[in-house]
């Protein structure tokens, strides 16, 4: 079960774009944050822009989580320049976990 802490739409032009959200998944103690931008508006810093403007808003929120696939190396920068740091893989798949 999930459940949605907080979310936040990317809009320009009067379309959602993308969003950011920070979500409680029941087996998990600390929340996540996930992102995502439509494909047709990806590669153009949108979520460079966004994130930090996120983050700031959910400050007072405590830890959180990121969970990247070891090869999504666009979305690891993002993270790590945004002050999440390498905290270890949950499974041979290679998948990593940020938190910040």
């Amino acid at each position: 079960m999930i459940q949605t802490i907080d979310e936040y739409k990317i809009i320009e032009n009067g379309e959602v774009i993308g969003e950011i959200a920070l979500l409680q998944y029941i087996n998990q103690k600390l929340p996540n944050i996930e992102y995502k931008v439509k494909p047709a508006h990806q590669n153009k810093g949108i979520m460079k822009k966004h994130l930090p403007i996120y983050l700031d808003r959910i400050k007072g929120i405590g830890n959180i989580l990121a969970i990247v696939k070891y090869d999504n190396l666009i979305s690891i920068k993002l993270l790590l320049n945004n002050g999440f740091k390498y905290i270890g893989k949950i499974n041979e798949n290679k998948i990593y976990i940020y938190g910040i």
